[in-house]
This record gives C-alpha cells, structure tokens and sequence, in this order.
C-alpha cells in the first residue's frame, strides 16, 4: 500500500503539468494574488479539501439528496462567478455587505475580500472549495481506479489514503504557484500602485473562468493544447498494476478461473459460491428476491442490457428454458445492467421487457453492484446456479444454447437432449463482418482521420477523402459525448462503410422529423427497409432504444452507409447482423 500511496503522490505532483489544471489555474492566481499572505494557503486548503470530499461522497450525496451533481457543480461555478464579480465590481461588494450584515460577518468578510483585507485564509477557503467541485483532474490509473471504486460503492481506507496522497502532490506545486503569485503582486512596487486595476482584472478572469466552466469551453481548450504540452506518465510501473490488481480485488469468475476447474466426466463443475444480488433499484415481474431465498431452486443469473444486440439474441432460448423448465424448478433472473446512461430509466426498461415479451424476474442493476458482486465483464453472460447456491455453469456472450439447456436439465435431473431431438440455430458469422462500432469518444475508435473529435463541445466536421473499411466519418454540426454523438443541426450526416446483411443503430433523444437512410450514394432500395421504417423510407426517433437501419436479405458485400440525422437525436453505436 505504502508503494501505491507514494505512487499516487507522484502522479498528483505531474498533474500540475497536464492540460487539466489549465481550467481552474487562472482562478487559483486570481484568488491568490489578492487579499492576506495567508489567502493562496486558504485556497489551495480549501480546493484539496472539496476535492477529497466530493471525490469520496459524491456519489453518495447525489443519491441521497436527489439531485444530480452537475446542480452541485453549477452552484460552485455560480459562487466563483459571485467573486468574480465583487472583485470587478467593488461597488457590489458594499452592497452585498449591507444586505447580509445580519447574517453574523458575512457580509465584512466579503467586503474584505474585494478590498483585498486580512483575513484572507478563510475567504480563500471559501472560494477553493468551489474550484476543488468542479477540477476534474486527467485520470491515469490510479485516479481511474479510485473513481471506479467510489461509484461502485468501494470506498475503504485505501481508497482514502490514494485519494490524500494523490492531493498533497497536487497541492504541493499549486500552492507554489498560488504563494508565487500573490508574492508577485504584493512585492512589486509597480504593481502594488495598480491594485485596484489588478484586482478588477482578477475579477474579470473568475468571471470568465466561471463561463468557460459552465459551457465547458474549458474541455474545447484542453483538446486544442493537447498536442502542444509533454505527457507524463508515473504510474505504468509494475509494482502498480500488480497493487491496482490487488486493490480492486480479483475477478472470481474469469475465462482463466472457469478452464481451471476440472470437469468430472457427465458432471459439472462446482466454480464456486453464488454471490449475492445486491443494489437493485427496481425489480420488474416481480417481487425483490434473494439467492437465499431461492434455495432448492436451479437459478440462471443473465446479464444483459436491452440496446444490446448480442443480448436481444438470447431471448428467444431464455424465454423458451422457462416456459419450459419453470415449474420443474428453473428461475431466471435477467439482471440488467446499464451500458448507456439512458438505460438507467426504469419505464425504458419497463418497455423493453413488454416489448421482447420477459416473463421472468428482472433486476435493474444501475448502480453496478451485482455487476462488481460477479466481477462481471460481458454482455450477455450468464451464471447457471444449483439448489445449493454453487454456481456450475458459465457462458459469456451468445452461442452455446445447447451446451446450457443441458446444463439445466442435469441439474434438474433430467436426461440430457441429444443433437438430433433439439437442434441449436449457430449464431451466424459473416467473413470480416464490420464489428461494433461505438461513437462516444470513451470507446470510439473508427473515426477517419480528418474528424479529429472535439469532447463535450459543439463543432462541425467534414471530410474529404474515401472513407475505409469499417471507418466512421461525420459530416456538419454534432457534440461528440462520452457515449454517444448528438446532432446539432437537422443536415447532420453520419456515414460508414460496413459489411454486414443487417445495420443496427442504437439511437436516444426525440425528434419529429425523420432520419433519412442512403446506401451507396442513393436512397434506401425499399427491398432493403426495415420494420423500423415508415412508407417512405424514414425513421423517427420517438424512444430510445435499438433500431433497425438495413436489412439486404442475404445479399452479402461491401457498402458505404449515409444516414442524415435531424437536431436533438443522440447517436450511441452501430451493431450488426448476417442472416
């Protein structure tokens, strides 16, 4: 632990020489330069303080409050605005003084702060603990891991310690240019006669720190310098992967874990106790259930999430096993599991269950608990558990069905199916098929060269040359998110050139006017549409949800896909099919 904390504190000290810092930096001078010797203190105290806070119980607060933490991260960027403005505007500071003089020294510390008056330590805190809510420092991997850890409920007292060590090496160099730039200014004789100048012009870069926070222009100015500054990077040692792989805990139900149990001939093998279904915010058909309470019973655990398409292609076997094993002793229990931030809405996936027809109990697992409970990776996958509660059978994405349903009938005690009395349907495999095609910038991988993404930020993309094998090109205005794209003008164009009988699209937003599909160049063959299409040809977005762009029937090849998408339509992925 000791090598991971120090570790840790390196990679805090680096992060001072990253494009992140370069957002909150201009507040950090600007609130340090003016007031007390003790103010940069007060505010480098303050943003280290709210860092470790939020980092640790954000999650937590959002949950119990109600809220959504870009409301905590508005009110921060609205405070910094406010001093901003008594700074610029010292006239405001007297006002805001006389209005809140029965609110105990509230109203004279304010004043002080545009007056640039002792004491500076704690109107600096004051103002660091907003900037430490919204500094989003970059993730390497510890910072990653503590994240992950923190939204998955994980935190211990070494996620702490990590995330302490981290902060002291990020305030050790802030707080050096916090004191550096209030000794510039208060040691200068030229500058000491412009404090009033100074101090308004402090104010104004606040107030534009706090504009550039709330329409994240800050994010747009990080991907222009990008290129121009060094990486640093302290914590692909070793020694820290192999702590990291220890601190998140070792995954009970790998590939490598499964193929180490020795299957006795005609028996399963026993991988392990069932871990507990935990977290779940709502179950659908069903009330809350337990693993415990489900012994004696042979219990298959699926994970599964509906804009999956991998998922979508199991259900005919699910639904087949229970309408045939249910009353023998089978439960299936679907555990959904979120992909996509939309596919946390319980009435979405209230939808999808009515709309593949699930009969059987499922589990809305957002905030990833059972999924951590599992150590689970895969879409689909699922866990085949026996009356005692040992988990004997693990299957990771489609395929297998076969392998599985005989699987259920031994544990049920009944004879197993031969080849020719229960024939399995082969996922089909088309030769150099286009993969998954993600758009979010966390996944994105297939953009041509000339759409060099903008993150979280509105920008218009063009392109000249040939777009390649499985290459993604855009085309006018869009936002490109974590997850998905969004169209920001009703000719925003998204084209790809695939290989697949069947292009899927996983689509969000709403919108009244229709999407429009080309192939190669010209309108959609009427052939070739969808039951996702009206008579003309077009597709509207009225839920979010898995829709279906092209089918050629069979007719295999190569062939450049163009879909028009009008403003306000969140694009998330493409999948695809052979027939």
């Amino acid at each position: 632990m000791f090598i991971l904390a120090l570790f840790a504190f390196m990679a805090g000290l680096v992060t001072v020489l990253s494009p992140c810092i370069l957002p909150v930096l201009p507040a950090i001078l600007s609130a340090s330069s003016t007031g007390g010797n003790r103010r940069p203190l007060g505010v480098i105290c303050g943003l280290l303080t709210s860092f470790i806070f939020f980092t640790l119980t954000l999650s937590t607060l959002v949950h119990a409050l109600g809220i959504s933490a870009n409301v905590l991260r508005y009110v921060a960027i609205a405070l910094i605005a406010v001093f901003g403005l008594i700074l610029f505007l010292p006239k405001l500071s007297n006002w805001f003084a006389s209005a809140t003089g029965s609110l105990a020294d509230v109203g004279a510390k304010v004043q002080a702060i545009s007056q640039g008056q002792k004491p500076g330590f704690v109107s600096g805190f004051f103002i660091g603990s907003a900037l430490g809510l919204v500094w989003t420092p970059c993730a390497g991997p510890i910072l990653a891991a503590i994240t992950t850890l923190v939204a998955t409920q994980q935190v211990s007292w070494q996620i702490v310690v990590l995330t302490v060590s981290y902060s002291l090496g990020a305030g050790v160099p802030l707080l050096l240019i916090a004191f550096g730039g209030h000794r510039l200014v208060t040691s200068s004789p030229w500058l000491s006669s412009h404090t009033e100048s100074i101090r308004r012009l402090f104010g104004a870069v606040m107030l534009l720190t706090a504009a550039a926070l709330a329409f994240q222009w800050d994010v747009l100015f990080q991907q222009m310098v990008l290129d121009y500054l060094p990486s640093f990077n302290v914590e692909n040692h070793p020694l820290v992967k192999k702590e990291l792989e220890h601190l998140r805990g070792p995954s009970r139900f790998s590939p490598s874990v499964i193929q180490s149990k020795e299957r006795k001939t005609g028996d399963l093998p026993v991988l392990g106790q069932a871990p507990p279904i935990i977290g779940i915010s709502a179950w659908i058909n069903t009330s809350p259930l337990t693993l415990e309470q489900l012994k004696g019973k042979v219990v298959l655990v699926d994970f599964w999430t509906y804009s999956c398409i991998n998922c979508i292609r199991t259900f005919p076997y699910l639904r087949k096993w229970y309408d045939k094993y249910h009353d023998r002793g089978l439960v299936i229990i679907g555990v959904h599991t979120p992909e996509f931030e939309f596919e946390k809405d319980e009435n979405n996936v209230r939808g999808a269950v009515k709309r593949f027809e699930i009969k059987y109990p499922v589990a809305l697992d957002n905030q990833y608990q059972t999924w951590q409970s599992f150590s689970n990776f895969y879409w689909p996958a699922h866990y085949l558990i026996d009356q005692e509660g040992d988990v004997r059978e693990i299957h990771f994405g489609e395929g297998g069905y076969q392998e599985t349903e005989n699987a259920i009938r031994s544990l049920l005690n009944l004879p197993p199916l031969l080849v020719k009395e229960e024939k399995e349907e082969a996922a089909p495999i088309m030769q150099g098929m286009t993969p998954e095609t993600y758009l979010g910038y966390k996944r994105a991988e297939a953009y041509v060269a000339e759409n060099r993404i903008v993150k979280d930020a509105a920008a218009s993309y063009g392109y000249h040359q040939p777009v390649g094998s499985n290459e993604v090109a855009l085309q006018g205005m869009w936002t490109i998110g974590e997850e998905s794209i969004l169209s920001q003008s009703d000719s925003s164009r998204l084209t790809i050139n695939f290989k697949a009988d069947r292009v899927h699209l996983v689509l969000g937003g709403v919108s009244s006017k229709p999407i429009q599909v080309e192939l190669d160049g010209h309108p959609l063959p009427e052939k070739y549409r969808t039951e996702d299409m009206n008579g003309k040809g077009e597709i509207i977005v009225h839920e979010p949800r898995k829709y279906d762009i092209v089918d050629l029937k069979g007719e295999d090849g190569r062939h450049l896909l163009t879909i028009q998408i009008p403003q306000g339509v969140e694009v998330y992925a493409f999948t695809f099919g052979a027939e």
